[in-house]
């Protein structure tokens, strides 16, 4: 009989962790993708519900209108200058959901009014129309049609401004972009939101993060001396790193070589480092991360597209921001930012707030820290290096006198184009300006004769400079 009891008892308990599980993974899944489970097609209470809805406006973060509904036949109407509605393009989206997880789609919850009480929708169903929350974005229309006014006419690319203390996004372009007012068809390229999801190998910017590394882990690195003779070979095939050019930069401290971008100083960094101390800075950074962040959807960032370790000339290149590597502008802005923010990298963040019809406030922006990549003694080290980077290094053009300006330039090469991917990330070193940003322009040139000059125009546009 005891065992009989033992035996249901044992049934009992597996019967009711089968049932527990399910529900504790339900509410954990809801809670932690519940925007995207909400705003999915697949959701048919959802889909439903936004066509008895009249969508809500949204603005930008100075109040100017970006998106409405037409009173009369409830279409969707965007900002009246062509110019600013591409700039936003890739932000707001448009009513054929173009852009995958833009602001009309991803912010849909409060857009048709999802979070609408009972007594909210009786109250506005008797005034004979529902209509959704007003939402209020962070970015700025006029920094966003100033960036879409500078950028390369006929380039790909991508440009992120954020607040580093904040997370709030100020800009966030792709290029190339459209006009949502438009009906004529989008091409994919344009559809797609290169801050957010085109994933690629960001060139010596990701030095940032071997620098981190060696720093952390290698002893005496500072005092050390390197000698770039243009190359450095590794592994048993004797695979050689080059730098841009074949630039020899003779003898060089590690200061030196951040600076003047030495791809052979910092590809014998990684081979001395070691797959598993480089990986772990990565990680630090949020490198392989499942980015699940509230507002937006970020394509994760991948170390290496392989799972084994990484030897010789691969793990060499890595170190010097080639390889397999796999990043967002977003994310390499955030990156930037961390080491700005006294090593805290906080989550991007896109919604200002969301007021109801009646005023009601549904949503407010509240800062949150993502991780803690650095800590504040190693992040003001990495900040000097970077602020010698456009001082007296490669990122001169991106120079504003009266401003403290830090970054790193990065020219990545890409075997299917006729020239490198420009790039930039830095910031503007300053409690009352506290931006940082990503630039990047495919198929151009290299980082401080393409990139570095639009950053500096950016700089200026936000400091009034």
């Amino acid at each position: 009989m005891k065992q009989l009891r033992k035996a249901i008892r044992v049934c009992a308990l597996i019967l009711a962790v089968m049932v527990l599980l399910p529900m504790v993974y339900g509410t954990y899944s809801l809670l932690r993708y519940g925007t995207r489970w909400r705003t999915s097609e697949y959701n048919v209470y959802f889909t439903s519900m936004k066509s008895s809805v009249i969508p809500g406006n949204i603005y930008d973060r100075s109040g100017v209108l970006l998106a409405a509904s037409d009173p009369e036949t409830g279409k969707r109407i965007y900002a009246g200058d062509e110019g600013l509605r591409r700039s936003l393009a890739h932000v707001v989206g448009d009513s054929r959901g173009t852009v995958k997880n833009a602001v009309e789609s991803f912010m849909a919850e409060y857009l048709y009014g999802a979070n609408m009480t009972f007594l909210e929708r009786l109250k506005q169903s008797s005034k004979g129309a529902l209509r959704g929350d007003n939402v209020t974005l962070t970015v700025d229309s006029g920094l966003s049609a100033y960036i879409d006014s500078i950028f390369p006419e006929n380039k790909n690319g991508a440009v992120v401004v954020m607040n580093y203390k904040t997370g709030e996004l100020y800009a966030q372009s792709s290029f190339p972009n459209f006009d949502p007012a438009s009906s004529r068809g989008v091409s994919v390229s344009q559809a797609l939101n290169r801050a957010t999801r085109w994933l690629s190998a960001p060139g010596s910017t990701f030095k940032i993060v071997t620098l981190a590394s060696a720093l952390q882990n290698l002893a005496d690195i500072e005092s050390r001396a390197f000698n770039c003779t243009g190359g450095l070979s590794f592994g048993e095939h004797q695979r050689t790193v080059t730098d841009y050019g074949g630039t020899a930069h003779g003898s060089l401290n590690l200061r030196r070589a951040f600076t003047q971008s030495c791809n052979s100083t910092f590809a014998a960094l990684a081979a001395e480092l070691g797959d598993k101390d480089l990986r772990r800075t990565a990680a630090n950074f949020g490198i392989g991360d499942d980015f699940t962040f509230r507002d937006l959807v970020v394509e994760n960032s991948a170390f290496a597209t392989s799972a084994s370790a990484l030897l010789g000339a691969d793990l060499a290149w890595t170190g010097a921001g080639q390889h397999q590597l796999a990043l967002t502008p977003l994310h390499m802005c955030m990156i930037a930012a961390a080491v700005a923010n006294d090593g805290v990298m906080m989550e991007p963040r896109l919604l200002l707030q969301a007021v109801s019809p009646t005023g009601a406030q549904r949503a407010a922006f509240e800062p949150i820290p993502y991780r803690t990549a650095l800590t504040p003694a190693l992040a003001q080290t990495i900040k000097s290096y970077m602020r010698e980077v456009v001082t007296a290094g490669t990122g001169t053009r991106a120079a504003i006198r009266g401003l403290t300006i830090c970054g790193k330039t990065g020219t990545a090469e890409i075997d299917t184009q006729e020239k490198d991917n420009a790039w930039f990330v830095g910031f503007i070193d300053s409690d009352e300006l506290p931006i940082a940003l990503c630039v990047v322009v495919q198929n151009a040139g290299t980082g401080g004769s393409v990139a570095a000059p639009l950053a500096r125009q950016i700089f200026q546009y936000v400091s009034g400079k």
